[in-house]
Parts: structure tokens; C-alpha cells; sequence
């Protein structure tokens, strides 16, 4: 448990810590979900741990509770596409909060919730990986 993560935003001032942890999260899109009736997206794949100081990847998820609506834009077709998580941005509301998860390559998911409920959740210890995500400028 020494090297897992367990962290949880219940405002929007949270979200940009999680946000950091969570860049470079790589997941199948079959291993993308949203419950309906529990109001939960769940997102199920691999953390580049950037806390670490050493390339290194863990299985991790990633819950959106509290949801009201979820739509996605420029989502690959193929159920064995892989997205790449850039981002996750809240934009408080009125009566809402929209939560914005931005991917490599544009795609793009947004979710309308009650409140801010989002869990960063180590699955396994951190394992090392041969590579190191690049970020190249615009």
C-alpha cells in the first residue's frame, strides 16, 4: 500500500491535484463505462505515476459519481482504441458542475453532476515502464 494512491475531489478547487496525478492515464475504451442508474463513469486503466521521479505505470480507476448526464465528442469507433487522458477541468454551475475530461487526439468527454465526486484509485503497486509519456508543444 506504501506507493498507492487514494485521493478524492469533493470541489472544484480539488480537481487540478487529481488532474495532474491522473496525465497520461491510458485506457481501453471497452474499459470505459458509465452506469446510468448509479450515476457513476467509471474509467479503468493505467496511471503514469509523475510523483514518482521514474517512469512508472499503475492499474488505477478513476470514478465520476454524482452524475447527470455524460456525452462524449470525437470518440474513437474501435472497441480496442486506446485514449490518453490530458486533462480533467471543473466548471462550477448554477445548479451544476460540468466536469471536462480532455484526451489526446481531441476527443473528449463531459459530465454534467450534482457536485464535484471525483476518486482517484490506486489499484496495484507502481511497476517501472520503458517509456516516459512526451509532451510536445502545439
Amino acid at each position: 500500500m506504501k506507493g498507492r494512491l487514494h485521493l478524492r475531489a469533493e470541489d472544484a478547487e480539488d480537481v487540478p491535484a487529481i488532474s495532474a496525478l491522473a496525465q497520461d492515464f491510458v485506457a481501453r475504451v471497452t474499459d470505459i463505462g458509465y452506469d446510468m442508474r448509479a450515476r457513476r463513469l467509471v474509467l479503468l486503466g493505467n496511471r503514469f505515476c509523475w510523483e514518482t521521479g521514474r517512469p512508472m505505470r499503475t492499474r488505477t480507476a478513476l470514478v465520476l459519481s454524482s452524475l447527470l448526464t455524460v456525452k462524449r465528442r470525437n470518440w474513437p469507433e474501435q472497441a480496442e482504441a486506446v485514449v490518453e487522458l490530458l486533462a480533467i477541468e471543473a466548471e462550477p454551475g448554477d445548479s451544476a458542475v460540468t466536469l471536462h475530461l480532455h484526451f489526446a487526439g481531441g476527443a473528449a468527454i463531459r459530465a454534467q453532476a450534482e457536485c464535484v465526486d471525483l476518486l482517484l484509485d490506486d489499484l496495484a503497486e507502481p511497476v517501472p515502464t520503458p517509456r516516459k509519456p512526451v509532451h510536445r508543444a502545439g
